[in-house]
């Protein structure tokens, strides 16, 4: 059983950011108090595959510690209480500038047992281009005020291919993440999403600011640098100590289906891809509306769950694998898939053309 509930409010939006988020908390109130009703209203739905596995649920944004902590953690009880869950992974993200000891207190004392934190950058030249409102000291505070807080499983993101970034500064923040207590990094490239402030800087000339080659020598090289350092990069954008993955994430990439609440929020349940309106005020109004994206049939299911497994560093299992032969082949081919004891994965040419070695399985 794998949860996801979306708060969408930030004290401001970054400027590259395409994630549903509103500045400020107008209409907070009314919104949690809409996002307990659509949680109490949802039907509990447990497929035998599901037997065993472990729950998890996850608090995104937005920006959830931005939001007043006893609305989160009365909402998380909600769910805990409705769903019957005493075990599992439950995260919550925070940014520095929004979170403190107190807080994680607060988190730890609901349920929360795991928190990932916006860090970004640790060089306040590049935060300043992301336009983040903290700075390297705010962000290594907020890592040590989550272990002062109780929480042992800490994720940190990092953003790469910035410009003015240097690839040394970037090895430097991870091993001062690392040695602050972070047991896995996030680590995303700066993509510029449609409609952003980003897209009018940049349009489609980021390349322009930042070189593609060494976007890839970053990327490439903090894989390297982690996984020397232990943190194993068990997902294109994700690397972690063994233990320590994100099953919350596991599980999209597994094609398992989840809960979605909140305005924006993006959910998967009975073969329905469905999303709720990005509005607030949508949502306050009726908090059970929904979206139907798409209804996958059991053949979409198949290839869906190959495109997905190509994310992860296990890939795709032989079994699975068997119907898409011309296409893993094709791929063998090209140097962007390898076989391995399992199944197939993507060589490390084919994590910089992953896009296009899943599309052809769609």
């Amino acid at each position: 059983m794998h949860i996801y509930v979306h708060i969408p409010y930030c004290a401001r939006k970054c400027p590259y950011c395409g994630f549903y988020s509103v500045p400020g908390n107008k209409d907070a109130k009314a919104y949690f108090e809409a996002l307990r009703r659509e949680i109490l209203k949802q039907p509990v739905i447990c497929s035998a595959e599901a037997e065993g596995d472990i729950h998890t649920v996850y608090f995104g944004g937005g920006t959830p510690s931005y939001a007043d902590p006893s609305e989160i953690c009365e909402t998380f009880r909600s769910l805990i209480w409705l769903f019957s869950i005493d075990d599992g992974e439950f995260t919550i993200e925070v940014n520095p500038n929004s979170f403190d000891e107190n807080k994680g207190r607060m988190y730890r004392n609901a349920g929360f047992n795991r928190i990932s934190i916006g860090v970004q950058s640790l060089h306040d030249d590049v935060l300043k281009t992301l336009g983040r409102l903290h700075n390297r000291r705010e962000a290594l505070d907020a890592v040590e005020a989550s272990r002062r807080a109780g929480f042992t499983n800490i994720s940190c993101d990092l953003m790469l291919g910035v410009p003015g970034q240097r690839e040394e500064d970037l090895y430097e923040d991870a091993m001062l993440l690392i040695d602050a207590g972070a047991k896995h990094i996030s680590m995303y490239s700066l993509m510029i999403e449609e409609g952003t402030p980003f897209e009018k800087k940049y349009g489609n000339r980021l390349e322009e600011f930042v070189d593609a080659d060494l976007e890839r020598r970053m990327y490439h090289g903090l894989r390297s640098f982690l996984n020397k350092r232990g943190l194993i990069p068990y997902e294109i954008s994700n690397c972690a100590y063994d233990g320590f993955e994100s099953r919350h994430n596991l599980a999209y990439w597994q094609g398992r289906e989840y809960y979605a609440f909140g305005a924006g929020a993006h959910g998967y349940l009975n073969s329905v891809r469905f999303a709720h309106p990005e509005s607030i005020e949508e949502y306050i109004s009726d908090p059970v509306k929904r979206i139907t994206e798409e209804v996958l049939s059991e053949e979409d299911k198949i290839k869906e769950k190959c495109l997905l497994a190509l994310r992860t560093s296990r890939g795709i299992d032989k079994k699975t694998a068997e119907g898409f032969m011309d296409i893993i082949n094709k791929n063998i081919s090209l140097q962007y898939i390898e076989e391995t004891s399992e199944g197939y994965r993507l060589t490390p040419k084919g994590l910089d053309y992953a896009t296009i070695v899943m599309m052809d399985f769609i």
